[in-house]
């Protein structure tokens, strides 16, 4: 993220002759941005040391899971002109990280809760709410406490992303999303005999709200509402996830499944 934005910065284009455009970039201007952006969250998060994680740019776990919708809507965009030169420069000058089929979110996920406290983690990606530990977050180092990232993460999988191509459960925004796993609320189906009017005497299904026994209960429940089955939900939520250390064992990916 911080390589892309520092070449996009310094991204210009120009025309002439009225049919001639031509894109160009510097790359050491873009280090330059790069440096003192870098140097600005060090300042914000007090620390000395740099690990910058890397996506891997060949293989990625998640397109296995739901084919080539996984970020289709990047497909054939191309990366900033001067985004290699500088990704090269920033393997060469800092510490650099980067496992095999995972991005770099997950990474970042696996190494804070490998190592909780250990580090600070910046990022402008809303799915890393799902990692706990200290996050640098608009100049202001903070600490996510498991139970609110968690939460996050049952949200997402209720919510979805559709950019990162899965969908969530139909009809549940955050907001209705967040209500009901705060509120440890699930629905459950039940037969109604219409007593009156022109349907008279018709059983339809309605849906009544109870406690759930667990997040996933009430992940669940609005699944089935929405007229999904669990393996639905399961699926979103393994795209959903963020990985930490528990889902990632000696370089294998675990994938998530419920209470494991």
């Amino acid at each position: 993220m911080l390589v892309h934005r520092s070449t996009v910065a310094v991204e210009k284009d120009t025309r002439f002759l009225d049919r001639y455009h031509i894109l160009f970039s510097d790359a050491e201007s873009a280090w330059n941005v790069l440096m003192e952006t870098l140097g600005e969250l060090q300042d914000a998060s007090g620390t000395s040391e740099v690990l910058v994680a890397f996506s891997d740019p060949d293989e990625n776990f998640r397109k296995g899971l739901v084919g080539g919708d996984y970020k289709s809507h990047r497909a054939g965009s191309r990366k900033p002109l001067a985004y290699w030169e500088t990704r090269r420069r920033v393997e060469e000058g800092f510490s650099t990280i980067c496992y095999p089929t995972l991005e770099a979110d997950d990474v970042m996920g696996v190494l804070m809760t490998e190592h909780p406290g250990d580090f600070v983690l910046w990022s402008l990606d809303k799915d890393l709410k799902q990692i706990p530990g200290y996050h640098l977050v608009d100049d202001e180092v903070i600490k996510r406490p498991l139970s609110e990232c968690d939460l996050f993460f049952y949200l997402q999988t209720l919510a979805g992303d559709v950019t990162d191509g899965y969908t969530g459960c139909p009809g549940i925004g955050k907001d209705r999303a967040e209500k009901y796993l705060r509120e440890a609320l699930r629905v459950t189906p039940v037969s109604h005999e219409l007593k009156s009017g022109p349907r008279k005497g018709q059983v339809e299904t309605r849906w009544e709200e109870g406690l759930a026994s667990s997040p996933w209960d009430t992940v669940v429940s609005l699944y089935q509402k929405a007229g999904l089955g669990e393996e639905d939900a399961l699926l979103n939520a393994r795209m959903a996830r963020i990985l930490r250390n528990e889902d990632y064992v000696n370089g294998e990916i675990v994938l998530w499944t419920p209470n494991a």
